[in-house]
């Protein structure tokens, strides 16, 4: 399974709670940043995504397992 992981610019205050995980830095912008957006293991990232103060941090499915049935 494969997840996008995104940080909403208009949201994010810059406080870099984030950066202490792997998947996030601080751009020249001074805001949190992703560095890969497609990850297959969510577990640092949903971390980074229950820091953050004001909820920036989106994580989404993309490639849902297809050995699961619907």
């Amino acid at each position: 399974m494969t997840f996008r992981v995104e940080v909403d610019l208009a949201k994010c205050i810059g406080c870099l709670a984030c950066t202490r995980y792997d998947n996030f830095f601080c751009g020249t912008d001074f805001k949190a940043h992703v560095v890969r957006p497609e990850v297959s293991d969510v577990g640092c990232s949903q971390q980074a995504a229950e820091v953050c103060p004001v909820s920036a941090i989106f994580i989404s499915i993309t490639d849902p397992d297809p050995t699961i049935s619907r």
